[in-house]
C-alpha cells in the first residue's frame, strides 16, 4: 500500500514511557534534580498560546491573515496526578503559605515567593543509556505554580491521588521572556568512561578491598564488579550488567577462589554499563 507507511526513523524518534517531573535539569549533561513525586496516568503539557488578529476589523482583509496575526502570550501548563506526597509537596501544591515541619498553613498574598521552575522529561529515541548520552524530550516551565490548589482524592482499597495543574508565569522584569522552553535530543552511542580500580588486601583472609575513582555516581547509578581467573571481563557501553555483583567503593569483597582479575563498572538505573575499569586482585592471605 502506497500510503500505509511510517518514517524509516520512527523507532529512533519515539517518545516512550510516562516521564518524570523534576525541580531541575541540565540539558547539556542530562543530570536531573529532585523528582517531585511519583505520578499515575502520565503527564500532560499544553503551551496554551493566545493569538491576536490585527486584521479582523480591517476592511478588505480576510480573518486569519498570517502577516497580521501574532502570538500575544502563552499560558504553559503541566497537569497530572501524584500518587506520593510529602509535607513540602503538599505546600507546593497549595500555593502561598507557610511550612512548619509537617504542617502547611495556606495564606493570602502575592505568588512571587511561591513559584519555581519545573521540568517534564521523557525518554526519547532508541538510545537511553547514560545521562550524557540518553535521548530525551524535555519542557522547562518557568515560574511555575499549581494554580488549581491542593486536591486530594482517595480510593477504596487503592492509592490516593493528588491532582496538579502547574502554570508557568511571565516575569515583569523580562516580559518578552516566554515562560517555557522545549528540548528534543536524540540519544547517541556513548563511550565507557575509564575507571581507576585499586585492589588491596582486605580485612579477612581471602578478601580484597576495592576502591574506584575516575567517575562520580549519579542518581540511580551503582558500582558493580565481576571477577575472572586470568583475564578481566570486558563490556561495551550500554551492555547489561544485571548479573554482576553490586558493591560499595572502598569496601571488601570476597572473590571466587582462584580468580585473579576484577572488572568494575558504573551501571545506570537500568543496569547498563557506562564506565569501566579493571585490576589484578590482591587478597589477604594470612
Amino acid at each position: 500500500m502506497q500510503f500505509s507507511k511510517v518514517p524509516t526513523d520512527t523507532f529512533s524518534t519515539l517518545q516512550i514511557n510516562a516521564g518524570i517531573m523534576t525541580d531541575d535539569f541540565n540539558p547539556s549533561t542530562g543530570v536531573i534534580g529532585n523528582i517531585l513525586g511519583a505520578t499515575t496516568g502520565g503527564l500532560t503539557f499544553n503551551a496554551n498560546p493566545e493569538y491576536e488578529d490585527f486584521g479582523e476589523d480591517v476592511d478588505n482583509v480576510p480573518a486569519n491573515t498570517k502577516q497580521l496575526k501574532r502570538a500575544k502570550s502563552y499560558d504553559p501548563a503541566a497537569s497530572g496526578n501524584f500518587v506520593t506526597v510529602s509535607a513540602a509537596l503538599a505546600g507546593q501544591l497549595s500555593g502561598p503559605g507557610e511550612l512548619d515541619g509537617n504542617k502547611f498553613t495556606p495564606a493570602h498574598g502575592f505568588v512571587t515567593d511561591y513559584v519555581d521552575d519545573i521540568w517534564i522529561i521523557g525518554d526519547y529515541s532508541d538510545k537511553n543509556t547514560g545521562a550524557a548520552n540518553a535521548g530525551y524530550v524535555a519542557v522547562h516551565i518557568k515560574n511555575a505554580m499549581n494554580t488549581a490548589g491542593f486536591q486530594w482524592t482517595t480510593t477504596k482499597d487503592g492509592k490516593g491521588q493528588f491532582a496538579f495543574d502547574y502554570h508557568g508565569h511571565y516575569d515583569i522584569n523580562s516580559p518578552d521572556d516566554v515562560p517555557f522552553e522545549i528540548y528534543v535530543k536524540a540519544g547517541s552511542n556513548g563511550t565507557l568512561t575509564a575507571l581507576t580500580v585499586a585492589s588491596t588486601a582486605g580485612t579477612e583472609v581471602g578478601d580484597s578491598n576495592i576502591a574506584v575513582s575516575g567517575y562520580t555516581l549519579g542518581s540511580g547509578e551503582s558500582w558493580k564488579y565481576k571477577t575472572a581467573t586470568s583475564t578481566a571481563p570486558t563490556v561495551t557501553f550500554g551492555e547489561s550488567v544485571s548479573t554482576w555483583t553490586t558493591f560499595t567503593s572502598g569496601s571488601d569483597i570476597t572473590p571466587t577462589e582462584g580468580h585473579t582479575k576484577i572488572a568494575v563498572v558504573a551501571a545506570d538505573s537500568n543496569n547498563k554499563a557506562i564506565a569501566y575499569g579493571s585490576a589484578t586482585l590482591t587478597v589477604k592471605t594470612t
